[in-house]
């Protein structure tokens, strides 16, 4: 074969193989594309979305670290609200001290161009993904260090785009659900929520013999309370109560405001015996808790609780609602300010 045969050989075979590299690069992104947006689609709860993104986004890019912010419109600034690094996931409550303003940052600047920017230095490679949904910026979606130690590049731009445009519409929507389902004073779950969860719960308690107790609590002579201080003091106190419940119980219980007053806690996977002590130590924080109304003036508040729990001759949930309704009602009827267990 002839020098320039042999050349025209390494040539097609140079192009063949970058071609090749560039297929498996586009199969990867795919592959890519497609595992988080099945993996975000599974879920409607934004605190559940944004621990599968951090999770799936980090395993499926072989990234070191990982981190999520908000958009605050308010303050002009971003707030992290959840992060991956290395196998530690870090909830918002852990990331407080890493907001970032928006004038002047790299995050800023990929909300306002609304562009993937990328920062390769000696000492760290950054993605700033922008997070828009419906024309509306989210926040960014922060990628950092991969593990083969390579620079970012332009198509790794391209795939973080498209990463950051699913995400977005996983967080809107999430945000829309939990909008949907939460009371906008208190912010807990609303009745309807409530009863969804009561039915869910109440199917697994009888399919597979899981406990699962509630709560039902009543703020004590609040029609008094708001005739006495007003309906601004009463929505305030109503606020901090449902804050009060939230901040001492787990992730998993359910926080709903039942009606007016009233409100209730889903307790899965917990006996009669582990509800009423959580019960007895809430009635005990309440009774303890200094609540401020109109101009912090200091105000003392009381609650019956009513404790039942999943028994297998319960028709429905409907009759553990009513048990524990009944347990409410007579804690009440005992002078209130205290805890009662429904059929003890």
């Amino acid at each position: 074969m002839t020098e320039s045969g042999h050349s025209r050989l390494g040539g097609d075979y140079e192009s063949l193989y970058r071609r090749n590299l560039e297929l498996s690069k586009q199969v990867d992104h795919l592959s890519t594309l497609r595992e988080v947006g099945l993996a975000v689609s599974g879920s409607l709860e934004l605190s559940e979305t944004l621990t599968i993104v951090a999770h799936v986004v980090q395993g499926a890019l072989e990234l070191r670290r990982m981190t999520i912010f908000e958009l605050d419109t308010a303050d002009d600034a971003f707030r992290p609200i959840v992060a991956k690094y290395g196998s530690d996931l870090i909830t918002e409550d852990r990331l407080k001290e890493e907001s970032a303003r928006r004038r002047g940052s790299p995050l800023g600047e990929a909300v306002d161009s609304r562009s993937v920017v990328l920062v390769n230095t000696p000492h760290q490679n950054a993605a700033y993904v922008p997070l828009i949904a419906k024309n509306e910026p989210l926040g960014v979606m922060l990628l950092q260090d991969p593990r083969d130690g390579l620079p970012f590049t332009p198509d790794d731009a391209d795939l973080f785009r498209q990463l950051g445009s699913q995400i977005a519409v996983a967080i809107h929507n999430a945000k829309l659900y939990a909008m949907a389902v939460t009371d906008g004073l208190t912010k807990l779950y609303v009745r309807r929520y409530f009863d969804l969860r009561m039915a869910e719960e109440f199917a697994l308690a009888r399919r597979y013999g899981r406990p699962f107790s509630l709560l039902m609590f009543d703020i004590d002579h609040f029609k008094q309370f708001n005739d006495t201080h007003g309906h601004q003091t009463g929505d305030l106190v109503l606020q901090q109560f449902a804050r009060l419940i939230e901040d001492n119980t787990r992730r998993a219980d359910i926080c709903c405001r039942y009606g007016g007053e009233e409100m209730a806690v889903i307790l899965p996977e917990t006996g009669l015996d582990e509800a009423a002590v959580l019960a007895n130590k809430l009635c005990s924080r309440i009774r303890n808790h200094v609540f401020l109304g109109v101009g912090d003036k200091e105000l003392s508040v009381r609650s019956s609780i009513g404790v039942a729990e999943f028994l297998a001759d319960f028709e429905g949930p409907a009759d553990m609602v009513r048990a524990a309704d009944m347990a409410l009602y007579e804690a009440k009827a005992l002078g209130r300010n205290r805890v009662e267990l429904a059929g003890i």
